[in-house]
């Protein structure tokens, strides 16, 4: 657990007790007319324990196209209790693997803050988190996709050790995007 300007950030798993202030964050998305992709949000019949099961899941258990990801939400507070006590500030997920399509778009790494709290250096400490967890090292290098205005997004992936391999146009998203490599293996230095 360390700090990102003056909250204590812990990278946790999804989990029942986080399901309310996850959902509160996508929400603030939502108001800002920000996309939440399908499978971000537990569907109409489903509890909150089975949606983090369902999750939790996507490790193993993947229907194709798709590819299994661990996915982590970053739990922020004030208090010696760290994340623990706090709230859902972001959203990260680890892709395990690539398909075309994700080489494309999307990368081994997506990631959301929450917008009340952007600006902190919750997206940077998050990517931080990611990248020294054993699936990351295992992967030796990881692609992120973001778009050339999304400055927040650049800051973050070059703060954290992103090397621009190119930028492209992509006809079906109708933009412009970056691709970085960022290097996770064990001989791999990320700040």
């Amino acid at each position: 657990m360390t700090r990102a300007r003056g909250l204590q950030l812990e990278l946790r798993r999804p989990a029942v007790e986080l399901v309310p202030s996850y959902l509160a964050s996508l929400a603030e998305m939502r108001a800002l007319g920000e996309t939440i992709w399908e499978g971000w949000e537990p569907a109409a019949s489903e509890s909150h324990a089975g949606f983090v099961q369902r999750l939790l899941q996507a490790e193993r258990e993947v229907a194709p196209p798709g590819v299994p990801q661990s996915i982590y939400w970053a739990a922020a507070g004030t208090s010696a209790a760290g994340g623990r006590d706090g709230i859902v500030v972001g959203r990260i997920a680890l892709r395990h693997r690539l398909t075309p399509a994700l080489e494309r778009f999307g990368g081994h790494v997506g990631y959301e803050v929450r917008p009340s709290v952007r600006r902190r250096g919750v997206g940077r400490e998050m990517l931080r988190q990611l990248l020294e967890l054993p699936r990351a090292r295992a992967l030796g290098r990881v692609l992120l996709t973001c778009a050339p205005d999304n400055v927040g997004s650049n800051k973050t992936i070059l703060a954290n050790g992103g090397a621009l391999e190119r930028r492209a146009y992509l006809q079906a998203r109708r933009r412009w995007t970056n691709y970085y490599w960022i290097e996770t293996g064990a001989g791999a230095s990320n700040p």
